[in-house]
């Protein structure tokens, strides 16, 4: 079975209107300029993909809020060209990430890119406090005062898909059928996974030890340390969780279907969210999801393209 990379970058998304979840996405489509989501069915498959996670986080994120001497600029990817770009004075509600999305020709061995985007800001001690950690401490970046980061909060951020790939939209995903293609869907759920900050969150980093993962939930759930591969930035390739195949291990094939695991969402819980571990559905095909990295504050980025 061939099997494509799946990649992630940090960048920042704006989603569309808010939901009844306890974790909101505003959805930003401005940006897709390649006109990647051209269609309503395209839309709903990935806002799916992120009411999975809203259904299942239950932080409390404050609101970032620019006035006055107070200024938050948001920094990511553009989605249709790669080109850094800066909003000034930026704000997000309270409970709710921003994710700016879109598409355009990510290269041969790439489905997706996403990740968590980063900022510059100036103002007073407690706007600084306020926006970068959201309410959840000092301790979502290794180097605020010091702390070993256990949480994660960040305002957003950018995820690219490729668009010269065979997809499938899913109209319903909550049934299992055959299909063709790379589905949309579990990309999708993989790309914002990064954006959450598997692979890339300083409270990850913190877990990995050499070639291993070592955050308590996840070990409980695999009952070791888990593999990662040698960039960190996912599990490694093939490892099982409930049965089947994890989706934030590199790689998806045509034909199926990945919903995160009991290891996924655990996780998750290491990097720092509140999440309600669930049973999920079985999935379905292989991509490699590529890999890029835009750093809070810095920017840095990682690529895998290599074909298995």
């Amino acid at each position: 079975m061939t099997k494509l990379k799946l990649c992630f970058t940090a960048m920042l998304i704006g989603l569309g209107s808010p939901s009844a979840y306890a974790l909101n996405f505003n959805i930003d489509y401005s940006y897709d300029t390649n006109n990647f989501f051209s269609t309503q069915t395209r839309k709903d498959a990935f806002e799916a993909a992120a009411n999975y996670y809203g259904s299942r986080i239950s932080d409390n994120l404050l609101a970032i809020d620019s006035s006055g001497f107070n200024h938050f600029n948001a920094k990511f990817f553009n989605p249709a060209n790669d080109a850094l770009t800066t909003l000034n004075d930026f704000d997000v509600a309270a409970n709710t990430l921003t994710i700016f999305v879109g598409g355009r020709d990510l290269g041969t061995s790439t489905l997706g890119m996403g990740g968590p985007g980063g900022y510059s800001m100036s103002g007073t001690q407690s706007f600084f406090d306020a926006a970068l950690s959201r309410g959840q401490g000092h301790g979502t970046q290794s180097a605020v005062t010091g702390t070993t980061a256990h949480d994660f909060a960040p305002w957003g951020g950018s995820i690219s898909f490729d668009s010269n790939s065979n997809w499938y939209f899913d109209s319903d995903t909550s049934t299992d059928e055959t299909f063709s293609g790379f589905d949309f869907f579990s990309v999708a759920l993989h790309e914002i996974g990064h954006l959450l900050g598997f692979g890339i969150a300083d409270s990850w980093n913190n877990y990995v030890v050499g070639t291993a993962f070592t955050g308590p939930e996840s070990a409980t759930v695999y009952g070791n340390s888990v593999p990662v591969t040698s960039d960190s930035a996912h599990w490694a390739n093939g490892t099982m969780s409930d049965g089947r195949e994890t989706a934030f291990d590199p790689t998806i094939a045509g034909g199926v279907r990945k919903i995160p695991t009991s290891l996924d969402l655990a996780a998750l819980k290491d990097i720092g969210w509140q999440v309600n571990i669930t049973a999920v559905p079985v999935p379905g095909a292989v991509w490699l999801f590529g890999s890029a990295l835009l750093g809070l504050g810095g920017l840095s980025r990682r690529r895998g393209t290599s074909l298995n």
